[in-house]
């Protein structure tokens, strides 16, 4: 398990730091670790994030780039 700032997640997810906290609100998106020195995000927690974006996607969609 990995801490990842929030310039590694906004990477990892495609999102900017505005997205993220809103998505945070609303409940639509991991909530950080609040620490003395900042937030973190646990790394497993972004990739089940992502995992749930990739289980959500239309069935028609296609996985990579052709």
């Amino acid at each position: 398990m990995k801490l990842l700032r929030l310039p590694e997640v906004s990477e990892r997810v495609r999102l900017g730091k505005s997205t993220i906290y809103e998505k945070v609100k609303i409940g639509d998106f991991p909530a950080p670790l609040k620490q003395c020195n900042g937030n973190f995000w646990l790394d497993t927690e972004i990739d089940a994030y992502i995992q749930r974006l990739i289980a959500a996607r239309p069935a028609n969609q296609p996985t990579s780039a052709s």
